[in-house]
């Protein structure tokens, strides 16, 4: 993959293989894009939070028998990593927040 805003052929001989250039691929469970936008990284952990959000209030917010403690401790262990994993490698931009 070639980081530039500008699509550019860039030809990766490893062994006398040719590899296939990429537009997107996943490292380490973080989505990188050839033109560095952050974008659908960010709206993908957006999904994914929520997603863990509907889960844990079917099995944890509902639930009576958990203190508010436990239940702030579930929140904060297992949906704010979800959604901020790798938020280190986001640049934010004024297109970013609209």
């Amino acid at each position: 993959m070639v980081l530039d805003r500008k699509k550019v052929a860039c030809t990766l001989q490893v062994g006398g293989e040719v590899l296939p250039q990429v537009e997107e691929f996943k490292y380490l469970g973080v989505l990188f894009t050839s033109e560095g936008r952050m974008d659908r990284e960010i709206d993908r952990r957006i999904g994914a939070a929520a997603a863990v959000m509907r889960s844990m209030y079917r099995s944890a917010v509902v639930k009576k028998e958990l203190s508010q403690k436990a239940k702030l401790s579930i929140y904060q262990s297992i949906y704010v990593p979800t959604l901020t994993y790798g938020h280190e490698l986001w640049v934010m931009t004024e297109r970013s927040l609209e």
